[in-house]
């Protein structure tokens, strides 16, 4: 069994931040390889979070992707691409609801104290 970590599946130009960040980092270059990773990570027996570049995971088939949001382990969540993706939603909003999916606990961030 594998230990419990993050693994990020990302365009080979974003793998480099995800590293220093200190996770670990499946390059891809298209949805297909994307979705290709994803299933490798499972049957190696992933118990971590996998997350996916959001662009790449969006293109997945809805079937599968349905799949992958309901796994429980590993959790399967969309990594944004650093660009609105959901209309009216809030950074803190989304963030928090990644938080949670990859938790298990609803979490609030206190009002900005700027």
């Amino acid at each position: 069994m594998t230990a419990a970590h993050l693994t990020i599946v990302s365009p080979p130009e974003l793998a480099a931040g995800f590293r220093l960040a200190g996770a670990g980092v499946r390059p891809v270059a298209d949805p297909e390889q994307a979705a290709s990773a994803v299933d490798d990570l499972i049957a190696q027996g992933e118990r971590g979070v996998i997350g996916v570049y959001e662009p790449f995971f969006l293109r997945f088939d809805p079937h599968v992707r349905d799949r992958l949001e309901q796994s429980v382990s590993p959790v399967v969540i969309a990594v944004p691409a650093g660009f609105g993706t959901d209309e009216g939603v809030s950074r803190k909003a989304r963030i928090a609801a990644l938080l949670g999916r990859a938790v298990g606990y609803h979490i609030t961030f206190g009002e900005d104290t700027r």
